[in-house]
């Protein structure tokens, strides 16, 4: 029997304001444990939580990304529970009324077009930070209140891969719409999977298994694909999949159980009585949409449109939104767009590995990058040439063309003084003009090499190759 996977998923991701979600408290990720936190926070008595709006700002940006309605009164819940990582004994979130609801998101799945429908996106505040040592658990207030989004999605992946290119998407959208850095391994951005198997052609769904606390998007789609043989190997025996909750173990590289899902945990939603309804106008919504940074998908468009770049090499820039904010900056001063392209996903990015940087700390700003691919599309600097530039560049903040003038690095493109050395060349080796003649193309190369070599590689090979063909077709 083959059977179909049924994934959700359910991602947290922090937002980056500069205070938590209802409170001044600011957010500081480096700050000593226990030091950010405050009254609001715990919600001792005679305290009223305040609503962050640059939280509700981000909200409504990654909303309308996810083409979904924006409801414009904000209001919030209580779920009650009590855990150690939670000090209110209750979480401030949205329950009935979150602020987004059905959209969808397109996603490109090994050539084919695979909509993903959205059921929600809410609003809520982060619990507190748990490490486990041993048998002893330390808890760290400061991140209890962070302003968090929750996405949800209805059960229409079908596939590790699927559930993989879903969480990267959403991660190019949060980032590039600058509300969160989207880092899973910093716990930035969190993801829990919901998965259950049904035959084909089945209608009702299996039962349903949850894995929690995923940090990498590799891991997500290892966890599924292993999940899926889990329940498949149990359904094949004619066995019932229990209900129950399960985490991916990277270092035995499986799933294992944490618990059992017995019945449905009842959390008392009631609405947040400590926060009135807040009526968002139309005119503020629409100034946070249009105010919202260039999206990946709409850069991705303008590189292929605009700037006549392949898929391949802007997908290649979007990889990374701070590495494609360097090449627009540089945009704005070279007509170039295919050799810049090339510049700041190869030679940059080569020594942005070597030295374990961002681009953020590249020594070379982007107009100086623009004005050394000017001098390579000119002609006055080689390709070899324009590197042993860029390697004094990122000590210097001297322009490129006074570097390559002071250095000697500039190509030669005078046409007599190439003819010179080539009629040089030719009358050396009458023999290689007589080969090339003969059919055999070798000897043309030969022929360049020759010249080259005399110029010490500083002449135009371009027009060098122009040149001699022509000189040898005169004396034929």
């Amino acid at each position: 029997m083959n059977f179909e996977a049924i994934i959700g998923l359910e991602i947290h991701v922090e937002l980056k304001t500069k205070t938590k979600m209802f409170s001044r408290t600011p957010i500081d990720f480096k700050a000593e444990p226990n030091t950010l936190v405050t009254p609001i926070d715990l919600a001792l008595p005679g305290t009223l939580p305040l609503v962050n709006k640059e939280a509700v700002i981000f909200a409504i940006r990654v909303s309308n990304a996810l083409h979904m309605k924006i409801d414009k009164l904000i209001r919030f819940d209580r779920k009650n529970y009590f855990y150690s990582d939670l000090p209110k004994g209750y979480q401030i979130t949205q329950d009935r009324f979150p602020i987004g609801s059905e959209g969808y998101i397109d996603l490109e799945v090994e050539g084919t077009i695979k909509r993903v429908r959205i059921q929600r996106l809410h609003l809520e505040e982060d619990t507190a930070k748990q490490i486990h040592l041993g048998d002893e658990t330390l808890i760290d207030y400061n991140r209890a209140g962070i302003p968090l989004i929750e996405i949800v999605t209805h059960p229409d992946l079908r596939s590790g891969k699927e559930a993989a290119v879903y969480i990267e998407k959403i991660r190019q959208i949060v980032t590039f719409s600058d509300v969160s850095d989207g880092k899973m391994e910093e716990g930035s951005l969190r993801c829990d999977v919901n998965i259950s198997l049904r035959p084909y052609g089945a209608s009702s769904f299996g039962e349903k298994v949850e894995i929690k606390n995923l940090n990498s998007i590799s891991n997500v789609e290892r966890a599924i694909n292993l999940e899926i043989k889990r329940q498949e190997k149990i359904l094949l025996k004619g066995e019932k999949v229990i209900a129950e909750t399960r985490r991916y173990d990277d270092s035995i590289k499986d799933t294992v159980s944490m618990r059992s899902k017995d019945e449905t945990v009842d959390y008392k939603y009631f609405p947040e009585t400590n926060i009135l309804p807040i009526k968002l106008s139309g005119a503020f919504v629409n100034e946070v949409i249009s105010n919202c940074p260039e999206l990946a998908d709409k850069k991705r468009k303008r590189y292929i449109k605009e700037y006549s770049l392949s898929d391949y090499d802007a997908d290649i820039l979007l990889l990374d939104k701070y590495n494609a904010a360097y090449f627009d900056e540089a945009a704005k001063f070279t007509s170039f767009y295919k050799t810049l392209s090339n510049w700041v996903t190869v030679e940059i990015a080569t020594y942005l590995n070597s030295e374990q940087i961002c681009i953020s700390d590249f020594p070379i700003e982007p107009k100086r990058i623009a004005l050394l691919v000017n001098l390579i599309e000119s002609g006055d600097v080689s390709n070899k040439q324009a590197r042993d530039i860029f390697t004094i560049m990122l000590k210097s903040t001297d322009e490129p063309l006074n570097i390559a003038k002071t250095h000697n690095l500039m190509q030669i493109s005078d046409e007599n003084v190439i003819l010179e050395t080539i009629r040089i060349v030719l009358n050396e080796n009458k023999g290689a003009i007589e080969d090339y003649r003969a059919g055999k193309d070798r000897a043309f190369g030969f022929l360049i090499g020759k010249i080259m070599g005399k110029s010490r590689g500083k002449f135009n090979p371009t027009l060098t190759s122009k040149l001699l063909k022509r000189e040898i077709d005169k004396n034929e």
